[in-house]
């Protein structure tokens, strides 16, 4: 494995693709960060490291290597000539690499497995259809290539697409069954999307990539200025993955999802009576890689389809006894678990949902919320679902201020200050500081904003 970074070698190169009014879709750089730590405990991940111990969490240390290195597309050349400037680049994309390249590349080294298991069918399908293979990028930052994704805004699938544009490209959406989440439809899908709007911005590969994610008027009304400093974050991570990307080597990962395929069995019960993924209660099966392994049935009952006529299950599992108790189950009982969780930085709700297993319509209607804004320190009712796995822990990630062991402290702006002031009136702490542990512009700071300083 081996990725540039020397940061001098990174930041002329790296391309960048601007949404406006993404808040509530996509995550800052920190929502991204948890989301992919949380792979971690992840069933596949389990299984690729049975095949080949330390092949994901094994720590690494970045090479530079200057053989070898894959070309951008025109395509990709032209976004790169297009999007070459944004504020604070050097700054920004710092912040994203150390993200992913902290805890030994832990985050790059996850989201590139994961995004290795349906990434290369999506490279091929781009490519018999004439479009750029670095389209096939954008997943890995919007939900780190997870086929089970389902987030704010009613988005899902890898490429958290949203309802209304699933439905205008023919998916099958409907209560129990969704086809953002089963690849051969996606591929599909996206590849038509794609061609749509590059029709819409035949000139401006940045504007097709926002009328993808946003619609046409999002690529037609894009402004530099008003991207807010949390997106921008969001942003650099995205140039910095797309140039990291092309130096990474994957063919081992590759033949490792390959043969863990061969130990995922379509399984289908000869009974006329209705599935439940909650039957796994008669079972030793594992319900949470059960679900991940089946992301299209979107309910507990399982209404099969001519496009999936079975369920995926491990081979370990179907033994004649465990496979009959789970055909012969009885109907689940409706009463549930109830669980209770504190919010903690970095978390969204779909972060959540997934965490328990449930939707996030459903967090939202059992705590009374009207959107998907949440705080750290928020306790949130969970009513079933499924018992939740342990958070793993963030490094690099702040803690409030009030916590026993912060690393930074609350500065209020007062009229007439900026960053260079208020280094100055704090010894020890540099504007650099500064600059690290905020994602406020230095142009954007005002008076009542409250702002981060360092401990040391």
């Amino acid at each position: 494995m081996s990725i540039f970074t020397t940061r001098k070698d990174i930041i002329p190169f790296l391309p960048a693709l601007l949404w406006v009014g993404m808040v509530n879709a996509q995550p800052d750089l920190s929502r991204w960060s948890t989301m992919v730590s949380a792979f971690e405990e992840a069933a596949w991940v389990e299984d690729l490291e049975q095949l080949e111990p330390g092949c994901i969490l094994e720590p690494r240390q970045p090479e530079l290597v200057t053989d070898g290195l894959r070309g951008f597309s025109p395509w990709a050349e032209i976004l790169t000539s297009e999007l070459g400037s944004l504020p604070l680049p050097e700054h920004h994309a710092d912040r994203a690499l150390e993200r992913l390249l902290e805890n030994g590349m832990r985050r790059f080294q996850l989201v590139e497995a994961s995004a290795d298991r349906l990434r290369p069918a999506m490279e091929v399908a781009l490519e018999e259809a004439g479009l750029p293979l670095e389209w096939a990028v954008l997943p890995m930052v919007l939900t780190g290539w997870d086929g089970g994704y389902y987030g704010p805004g009613r988005r899902a699938g890898p490429w958290a697409m949203d309802l209304p544009t699933g439905l205008s490209l023919g998916l099958a959406i409907r209560r129990g069954w969704d086809e953002r989440h089963v690849p051969e439809s996606m591929a599909r899908a996206v590849c038509q999307h794609i061609m749509q709007v590059q029709t819409q911005f035949p000139d401006s590969p940045m504007r097709q990539v926002l009328a993808f994610v946003r619609g046409h008027y999002a690529g037609s009304t894009f402004n530099a200025e008003a991207v807010d400093s949390d997106l921008l974050g969001w942003l650099h991570l995205l140039r910095v993955m797309i140039q990291v990307d092309r130096n990474f080597r994957r063919d081992r990962l590759h033949a490792l999802w390959a043969l863990r395929e061969r130990q995922w069995a379509p399984f289908a019960c000869n009974t006329k009576g209705a599935l439940y993924f909650s039957h796994h209660r008669k079972t030793e099966w594992n319900l949470r890689a059960l679900r991940k392994e089946n992301p299209w049935f979107t309910t507990d009952s399982i209404g099969t389809t001519p496009l999936r006529p079975s369920i995926r299950v491990h081979s370990t599992w179907l033994d004649d006894e465990s496979g009959q108790a789970w055909c012969q189950a009885k109907r689940p009982e409706t009463r549930q678990q109830a669980w209770s969780y504190t919010v903690r930085p970095g978390d969204v709700l779909g972060t959540i949902a997934r965490r328990f297993g449930v939707r996030i319509e459903a967090l939202r209607r059992w705590n009374g919320l009207d959107g998907d804004l949440i705080r750290a320190g928020q306790t949130l009712d969970i009513r079933g679902g499924i018992q939740p796995l342990p958070v793993p822990v963030q490094r690099g990630v702040m803690t409030p201020s009030n916590a026993g062991d912060s690393d930074w402290t609350w500065h209020t702006v007062q009229p007439g200050e900026s960053y260079w002031s208020i280094a100055k009136s704090h010894p020890g702490v540099s504007l650099a500081d500064l600059l690290d542990i905020n994602d406020v512009q230095p142009d954007k700071l005002q008076p009542d904003m409250r702002i981060r300083i360092p401990i040391h």
